[in-house]
């Protein structure tokens, strides 16, 4: 288990300096699969040098099995790291690069040759020990930089934005890859990246960073569904924002009669209220819902569905998405009348404040 405590990080000093991090808080579990995702300059990439021990932090704890490594050498920590661009030898075979990552590390010559081949052909590499890097594909240089780090049996492998080099197909292939792996090592996976969806697909627990600080940690499911806050909402997925009133126990939504609250919702006052594209729903929804008028701003298709803005009557917009399995999107046009509705249970309530924080 990787305890992180109070960690900050700033660069320079006086007028000039640079807040980095933040008071970083976060537990990552042994054999977690553990994201930090964000923004360029929200911090995630410094907090991993800070892990790796690249960088030295301005304050707070790295604990790892009870002992603070904040000041470890990079070379005396259980830890290796995987580079956006993989760092391999041009003129080395696989094998080669590979071996090269365990005699730096002062490995038994004799324990070489066999780690090299078993990790290898964990990494679906074997086939190929003998080739240069130089002669292949990206997404087999991949494999070997994993390979490498992998090889000297660290207990927390680090991911630097590793897939962000490869194409579409590619990088949703080592996805899949990288999270077969990582179970079947049962090793602490810290993975960097601005990409949510690498993030929701991986992972089993993100970190949402903004401005060198954490905006919330959880499973996927739970910063989609639940996010704690705008930025949240807005960098994980697509949602709508609209704003509401709640008073006496019930909201009140684009100029439309009072309803009741989302259930478990606590609010009072001016909040914003944000819904998925794909929880609108077409027509009158029945039940607790907020019905909506507006006409076809735009359609958009995307395959297995059209996406959908929508003008709403008091000029506010609003985005769904249509199933193309559906006869309804074959007769959507731009200009023409659309009523939707807003299930209650689907709405998530922010209050204004913290709505806007980010």
């Amino acid at each position: 288990m990787l305890d992180i405590r109070s960690l900050s990080k700033k660069f320079g000093s006086g007028d000039s300096a640079f807040q980095a991090l933040k008071s970083i808080d976060i537990t990552i579990e042994e054999g977690e699969f553990f994201t930090l995702l964000g923004p360029s300059g929200c911090g995630k990439t410094t907090l991993l040098r800070l892990i790796a021990g690249f960088e030295q932090p301005s304050g707070g704890q790295l604990v790892l099995d009870g002992k603070d490594i904040a000041t470890t050498p990079p070379n005396h920590r259980p830890v290796n790291t995987v580079f956006q661009s993989y760092a391999l030898f041009p003129h080395m075979t696989v094998a080669q690069n590979v071996a090269f990552g365990l005699e730096a590390r002062g490995t038994n010559a004799a324990e070489v040759a066999p780690r090299v081949d078993e990790i290898l052909e964990i990494v679906q590499m074997a086939h190929l020990r003998d080739r240069k890097s130089s002669q292949m594909s990206g997404g087999q240089q991949q494999r070997v930089a994993l390979a490498r780090a992998l090889a000297p049996r660290p207990r927390i492998l680090l991911l630097d934005e590793p897939l962000s080099a490869l194409d579409l197909k590619l990088r949703k292939q080592m996805q899949f890859e990288l999270k077969r792996l990582q179970r079947e090592l049962g090793l602490t996976f810290i993975f960097v990246t601005h990409d949510q969806d690498e993030a929701l697909t991986m992972s089993d627990r993100i970190a949402v960073m903004d401005g060198g600080t954490l905006q919330q940690v959880a499973d996927p499911r739970t910063l989609y569904d639940h996010p704690a806050n705008r930025f949240v909402a807005e960098f994980i997925g697509e949602a709508n924002f609209l704003s509401g009133t709640v008073a006496g126990g019930k909201l009140s939504l684009a100029g439309q009669a009072p309803v009741p609250l989302p259930r478990g919702a606590d609010a009072s006052g001016p909040v914003t209220v944000m819904i998925r594209p794909e929880q609108v729903v077409i027509g009158s929804a029945g039940g607790d819902a907020v019905t909506l008028d507006g006409w076809i701003e735009a359609l958009v298709f995307s395959g297995t569905d059209t996406h959908v803005t929508l003008r709403l009557q008091n000029g506010d917009t609003l985005s769904l998405r249509a199933p193309n399995n559906s006869h309804a999107t074959a007769t959507f046009a731009e200009g023409e009348p659309l009523r939707v509705s807003l299930p209650i249970d689907a709405l998530r309530l922010l209050p204004e404040d913290v709505a806007d924080a980010a």
